[in-house]
């Protein structure tokens, strides 16, 4: 799938503008974006997902994304 955008470019560039403004004050939170609308700041996954969905459907595409200075690396075996 050569030369596809990945459908929440958007999102991932507006969470990027921004990170460094949210990690002072929501730092390990999760955020909710749509576009380049916020639905808010959540401690956990779950209530970002549960947000997410109450302001922009099931059907929408949204970013959940935890604010973090560095971004955990993760290994499967």
């Amino acid at each position: 799938m050569s030369g596809a955008q990945n459908p929440l470019d958007r999102e991932l560039a507006f969470f990027e503008r921004h990170k460094s403004e949210w990690l002072n004050n929501h730092e390990n939170q999760f955020v909710v974006v749509a576009g380049d609308k916020i639905a808010g700041f959540y401690v956990d996954y779950e209530s970002a997902w549960d947000a997410g969905t109450k302001e922009f459907g099931h059907q929408a595409n949204f970013l959940i994304k935890q604010i973090c200075q560095h971004e955990p690396v993760y290994f499967l075996y």
